[in-house]
């Protein structure tokens, strides 16, 4: 038992989170951009989509538009692969962003969205909306950090994690996402987003081996695929659980189709 507490402290949590510390710069600059965005009245972002569904009322196309746009909790992660793996500056994240918003609005059918109106800057108000968002990006990617290391570390004690990647890995191979580490970063994506940053820093990027084509095709599968468990329990709460399955799998697909269309035209070029 303490050979496991601290190989989990020494392996797990330490190079984790030095590594976080260089990654954050990039942080404070791309929730500067998203938050001078969001203060204007720019985005049609909200805070979490497991509480936009459950108050969004019965209708199944603003609800299916709602689970396409990046939540609080996957704008962390778009800002991870964008800085860290893509090289991208911060209007990566805006393309990423508008391109979920057009797909949403494309496979909702109509759904009656309500955009929101510009708004005067005011620097105090920006200053504190930066604050903020800052404090809320610490908050939750240690939560997912700390998750993602303890069940991560805990299924390669025990020699269960191999096995399952094993059986997964193949049906990600024609996205380019042949990487163990990348489709559990996949599989732990749907408990919560956030820990899909502490799955990638606990197998190391430069063990990943990430090109421009499987950076940008996980990016965009990431952006678009299945919502998180407590999002799909809100979704069956209000639609019943079929909807809810159906939900799931036409994200799936959706993010699966785009993700190959892309990595294939950048392998063409």
């Amino acid at each position: 038992m303490l050979d496991f507490i601290s190989g989990l402290v020494l392996d797990g949590f330490l190079p984790v989170f030095t590594s976080m510390l260089g990654f954050l710069p990039t942080v404070v600059l791309l929730l500067t951009v998203v938050s001078l965005f969001e203060h204007g009245g720019w985005t049609l972002g909200f805070g979490c989509t497991t509480l936009a569904v459950s108050n969004c009322g019965d209708d199944k196309r603003l609800v299916r538009f709602l689970t396409f746009i990046p939540c609080v909790a996957k704008l962390p992660v778009l800002m991870f692969l964008c800085g860290m793996v893509l090289g991208f500056n911060v209007f990566g994240v805006v393309f990423l962003y508008i391109l979920a918003v057009f797909l949403g609005l494309l496979l909702a059918k109509n759904a009656p969205i309500r955009f929101p109106r510009l708004r005067k800057i005011s620097l105090k108000d920006l200053l504190v909306t930066i604050i903020k968002n800052i404090f809320d990006f610490l908050h939750r990617i240690s939560f997912g950090l700390v998750l993602a290391i303890s069940a991560l570390y805990t299924l390669q004690y025990f020699g269960v994690l191999v096995p399952i990647s094993a059986i997964l890995t193949p049906i990600f191979a024609p996205i380019g996402l042949d990487n163990p580490a990348l489709v559990i970063a996949i599989i732990f994506g749907l408990v919560a987003k956030e820990m899909i940053i502490g799955v990638l820093l606990s197998f190391g990027l430069s063990s990943i081996g990430f090109t421009a084509a499987t950076g940008l095709s996980f990016a965009i599968f990431v952006l678009l695929y299945t919502p998180c468990l407590p999002a799909l329990t809100a979704i069956k709460s209000k639609l019943g659980f079929r909807f809810a399955t159906q939900t799931a799998i036409f994200n799936f697909c959706v993010a699966y189709a785009c993700a190959f269309a892309v990595y294939m035209l950048l392998l063409l070029i």
